[in-house]
């Protein structure tokens, strides 16, 4: 049944064109590209980043095709671990949620450095992205969150399939890759806030390359994605069918949730809702008593009052919702290390009161209300709940709010006429032709270094 179920997937990958794919889907792609592009440009210029960067050139390298935001050209392995590492550094990771968790940092990292090499026009790149990210949602539907701390498996399996479309490999040729990236890294929750949790995406994409690369030359597999999943988390737990449930019709890359701040998501929905109240109501900082955060165990991986590291500043309640406060948005000014000692932060981050609690028992993130409480020193007090962030399935952004994340992500990393340019090109990507991908991919690698 599995090889079956890798069979079906396989022949999508290999039969579906540009025209068989739905234009909300169309854009849909393009909106995600901008935002991971974002994070892999600010990724490169973070201090995880530059250090990435500069053991890669201390290797050596054949230069193939540039690395984004580096300013030099390297191998195609090296490109596609460096962006990897660079798109999840930046924590702009978007991701779908209960029916499993598929992202966009391991697709898109590898599949700009490819067209570059594969000189791959807009139209061809876009197909491989959407191929790639769908058949990614949908090996990823069964995921052992909870009792065994870990997530995204497998991880590599459905960004090979963009890989073997781009490397034209028929369905034979395309299975052998799914299969040989169907085993390797999980991601660990220990890992949240690490560079380890970089690492661990970084590799799925590596891997993802290299499976593709070595069934093109004859290795083979087994692609049994059924038996897999089932050994990991039990068969009655994993349904074949859903895997292929109206596969080409149904989309199910539209499952994912985009990110509008760069920090861990399960705050995204309570920082939603200050933004909301503050907005509203007229809150300042000044005026704050107290705010609690109403949370299960999934969330208390964020319940970090007192941030020593810019990981942890990712993953902290108490700084994001003191960013909403001061600034009403989160930026990377905000996950910076002068926030770490910053007095006004202290204090207010002291003001933020976790509740736990246990007869929340979700399975999945994203399950329970996500409930905020605000009192205010004049002794209001407001609430507000939300069970969607805005970004998610049910509130989506238009292309123009994409184009303004990326726009406000990546101010400062490039000349400002060189990001709206980038921008716009990746908004129309699939009307550039093979000279016009490789102007996009020359600007995004050497334009922050120009």
């Amino acid at each position: 049944m599995g090889t079956e179920i890798a069979k079906k997937l396989a022949e999508f990958a290999v039969k579906t064109k540009f025209s068989n794919i739905p234009p909300q889907t169309i854009e849909f792609t393009k909106g995600l590209a901008l935002k991971t592009v974002a994070g892999m440009l600010v990724g490169s210029a973070m201090p995880v980043g530059r250090r990435v960067s500069q053991s890669t050139q201390e290797r050596g390298h054949l230069p193939e095709v540039g690395a984004i935001g580096c300013g030099f050209k390297t191998s195609l392995w090296n490109a596609v671990l460096n962006n990897g590492l660079f798109a999840h550094a930046a924590e702009l990771e978007d991701d779908s949620f209960l029916r499993g968790t598929s992202w966009d940092i391991t697709t898109f990292p590898i599949y700009f450095p490819l067209s570059e090499k594969l000189k791959l026009s807009g139209k061809e790149l876009l197909e491989i992205c959407a191929v790639g990210l769908e058949v990614h949602s949908r090996t990823t539907l069964f995921y052992p969150q909870g009792y065994l701390g870990l997530t995204v498996i497998p991880g590599a399996m459905g960004p090979s399939a963009g890989v073997a479309k781009a490397l034209r490999l028929n369905e034979e040729e395309t299975m052998a890759a799914m299969g040989l990236a169907l085993s390797g890294v999980p991601v660990a929750y220990v890992s949240f806030g690490t560079d380890a949790h970089y690492f661990e995406t970084a590799l799925h994409g590596l891997q993802a390359l290299i499976a593709a690369e070595l069934a093109k030359s004859g290795l083979v597999s087994n692609p049994d994605i059924v038996t897999y999943m089932s050994n990991f988390i039990g068969k009655e737990k994993v349904i074949p069918e859903k895997f292929v449930a109206n596969l080409g019709k149904e989309w199910r890359i539209h499952d994912i949730w985009v990110k509008k701040y760069p920090c861990c998501f399960h705050m995204h929905r309570y920082l939603d809702g200050l933004l909301e109240l503050v907005k509203e109501k007229g809150i300042s900082s000044e005026q704050v008593e107290n705010i609690k955060v109403h949370i299960s165990h999934i969330e208390e991986i964020c319940n970090r009052p007192e941030p020593k590291t810019l990981g942890d500043l990712q993953f902290s309640f108490q700084n994001a919702l003191a960013a909403i406060l001061f600034d009403k948005d989160v930026n990377f000014d905000h996950i910076h290390e002068d926030k770490i000692h910053d007095p006004r932060y202290k204090e207010l981050r002291s003001k933020v009161e976790i509740i736990k609690h246990s007869d929340w028992l979700p399975k999945y993130a994203m399950e329970t209300p996500a409930r905020i409480d605000v009192k205010l020193k004049d002794g209001r007090e407001f609430s507000r709940e939300r069970k969607y962030a805005i970004g998610s399935p049910q509130e989506p952004l238009p292309m123009e709010q994409f184009k303004g994340l990326f726009l406000k992500f990546t101010k400062g990393i490039m000349p400002e006429e060189k990001i709206r340019w980038a921008a716009d090109a990746i908004a129309n990507i699939e009307k550039l032709n093979v000279e016009d991908v490789q102007e996009l991919n020359r600007v995004l690698v050497f334009g922050p270094k120009a």
